[in-house]
């Protein structure tokens, strides 16, 4: 019966410490770090799509089809597994050549930073000539997802 209460006490401690550091430093920044210097080539920060060019953007979503359970409802839908086509589509290729026309820059994103996926449908955009200026996303899906900013409440 005696380590019961002390579990219990251990167990007061920690909740009484996890809600002192929550009271002093606030809740746990989840967004994914992202440092201009450390990109490649074509690679953008949520933060400067987000910021400099204040979100005016055309996304694309690269992800595979099982891993769109929460989905950007203005994002174009180009999976590696069926590229061509969707991109041979008008809605595609109409907002597409809308943006390149406007000026807008497309960023694509995938799951994570390191899935492929978006550095293959940019090529695979680039090479079609409905669009020139093809960033991926640092971060992918995450990075988005983390921030919050862009999802609907």
């Amino acid at each position: 019966m005696n380590w019961i209460k002390h579990s219990l006490v251990f167990a007061g401690i920690a909740v009484l410490c996890a809600l002192g550091t929550y009271l002093i430093h606030g809740e746990y920044d989840r967004r994914v770090p992202c440092v201009q210097s450390e990109l490649v080539e074509n690679e953008v920060c949520l933060s400067t799509v987000l910021g400099e060019w204040s979100g005016n953007v055309v996304w694309v979503d690269a992800r595979a089809e099982e891993e769109k359970l929460v989905k950007l409802t203005s994002a174009l839908d180009i999976t590696e597994a069926k590229a061509d086509e969707e991109l041979s589509s008008e809605k595609v290729l109409m907002s597409l050549f809308k943006a390149k026309g406007q000026g807008v820059n497309v960023v694509v994103f995938c799951q994570t930073d390191a899935c492929g996926s978006s550095k293959y449908i940019r090529q695979k955009i680039l090479k079609s000539g409905a669009h020139n200026k093809v960033y991926y996303l640092y971060g992918g899906w995450k990075a988005i997802a983390s921030d919050g900013s862009l999802l609907e409440k």
